[in-house]
């Protein structure tokens, strides 16, 4: 899949936002542990989308992909 397609980091701050809301609420432990682990890994997609974005923001400010120094 192309980066155009990504979903941005603030997408998957919002989805591990919703799961620890939904942890929050749970009144079964264990079931709480697993949905603060999804809220986790969600943390984690955003940080990496977020990484993935710079990357491409410093590659663009360079001249692309096939830039070569001048």
């Amino acid at each position: 899949m192309g980066t155009e397609r990504m979903h941005p980091p603030r997408y998957w701050r919002m989805r591990a936002e919703e799961f620890r809301t939904k942890a929050d609420n749970c009144e079964y432990p264990e079931t709480r542990d697993v949905l603060r682990k999804v809220a986790q890994n969600y943390d984690e997609l955003a940080r990496r989308a977020a990484r993935i974005c710079t990357v491409e923001s410093l590659d663009e400010l360079r001249g692309g992909a096939n830039s070569k120094p001048v």
